[in-house]
């Protein structure tokens, strides 16, 4: 299962790929996601990375859990084959991204852990796992906190949107959320720069709002 090692790279290198198939799709932020805290799906990520040798059971068994393989097998579903070098890819971002995470780890508070995570997952380009892990703990925010919370998912949908070629639809995520994070406190978020993401992100919105499509790879965020 040979794998390109290319990395993420500009907006415009992003739009010509067609969005993964919902399961798929699925499946792989469950398994990034759960790889920031637990070693089986890491391991199994790994496995994804570079698709060397027969997985070992736990790491067959972990990646059978979320319907990538079959109980037993080797390699991915046919169904997947298809995406297997995106796959690839997909999983070398979100090693890095583990990686990343674990090298400053949050503390116990739900809301600084999410923000560490997503911190991590959005330096890789994985906006649908950074939305899914705001989203849980917005759901029981409040105030400042939801708000910003709700911009910042707002702003990494759009870049989403962008990846799969959508740009009306990223044009006004971007516009909607930026607003949100601009009229809450710069500190409203743990772990988050929330003024620097207003920065980076204000060439973007520029650029969809004048109908032309952003240079440049995805910003990054920066942690506090």
């Amino acid at each position: 299962m040979a794998r390109s090692q290319r990395r993420t790279g500009s907006v415009r290198g992003l739009v010509d790929r067609p969005a993964l198939p919902l399961p798929l799709r699925n499946a792989l932020a469950e398994l990034a996601i759960a790889a920031l805290e637990d070693d089986g799906a890491a391991a199994a990520l790994s496995w994804l990375a570079t698709g060397e040798g027969d997985p070992a059971p736990a790491v067959a068994a972990r990646l059978a859990s979320v319907h990538l393989i079959d109980p037993g097998a080797r390699t991915l579903l046919a169904l997947h084959a298809p995406h297997a070098s995106r796959v690839g890819d997909h999983a070398r971002r979100a090693t890095r991204a583990v990686t990343a995470f674990r090298d400053r780890p949050a503390g116990p508070d739900a809301l600084a852990r999410a923000i560490r995570h997503a911190v991590a997952l959005w330096n890789e380009h994985l906006f649908f796992e950074v939305h899914e892990v705001l989203e849980a703990v917005w759901r029981t925010a409040a105030g400042d906190t939801r708000q910003a919370l709700q911009g910042v998912i707002q702003i990494a949908v759009a870049f989403h949107h962008l990846a799969h070629g959508n740009q009306r639809g990223a044009r006004s995520l971007l516009v909607e959320g930026r607003a949100r994070v601009a009229s809450v406190p710069g500190d409203a978020l743990p772990g988050l720069d929330l003024q620097a993401l207003l920065g980076a992100t204000a060439s973007f919105e520029a650029a969809l709002a004048s109908g032309q499509l952003p240079d440049g790879a995805p910003p990054r965020v920066l942690g506090r």
